[in-house]
């Protein structure tokens, strides 16, 4: 898989047997062969056309080794709030990872979030509140990819979570100390909904 924040690198994620060829695709399973490689192999590939399947072997001879990380890579480190900009597959790896140093820092707060759906342009202003904040809240996301909204729901009709991995990207708009009233933390929400014209044809937000 490219590892989206070094150009040309890419990250080792196993090596997959072929059980049976289909004409529409193959069903595989991982076999233990370089198996202790598996996120932490790093390789530099200039490969840059369109094609995400590939013969490996046309390009095995360009490959050459950029690093192996001492522990299997489960996301980059936590940023701080105001710098929050995750795609769905991201948010996905940090979830099931359970990274601590996100997990930590979103567990403490309420705040007020975006999701940006980059297929139609439309987004949606949501709120986290109650026990473990933003971290309960956007581990729904991870589990259903809508989290329970309604114009969400509509979009997201395939269980594999395909489309949240294409088009969803995750912001926030604020936070604020996990002591805060919740009926403050909604009121925030409703100025972004207003201020973000989230609503009706622009938006994803039916309240």
């Amino acid at each position: 898989m490219q590892f989206y924040h070094e150009p040309d690198i890419w990250l080792f994620g196993g090596i997959y047997r072929v059980l049976e060829r289909h004409s529409d695709r193959y069903e595989v399973e991982l076999s233990d062969e370089g198996s202790a490689f598996i996120g932490r192999l790093k390789l530099r590939s200039s490969y840059r056309e369109r094609a995400t399947r590939v013969n490996f072997e046309n390009h095995y001879q360009n490959l050459e080794l950029q690093e192996i990380i001492r522990e299997k890579y489960s996301g980059r480190s936590f940023p701080g709030f105001e710098n929050i900009d995750l795609s769905f597959e991201e948010l996905e790896s940090l979830v099931q990872n359970n990274r601590t140093d996100w997990k930590a820092a979103l567990a403490s707060v309420k705040g007020v979030y975006l999701i940006s759906d980059q297929t139609t342009g439309k987004r949606y202003v949501g709120s986290a509140y109650g026990g473990h904040g933003v971290w309960s809240r956007w581990s729904e996301y991870v589990n259903t990819g809508h989290g329970g909204n309604v114009e969400l729901r509509a979009l997201v009709k395939d269980p594999t979570l395909e489309y949240c991995r294409k088009a969803f990207r995750f912001a926030l708009l604020e936070t604020r100390p996990s002591p805060t009233p919740d009926d403050i933390i909604i009121g925030r929400e409703t100025f972004w909904k207003n201020i973000l014209l989230t609503r009706g044809e622009h938006g994803l937000n039916r309240n």
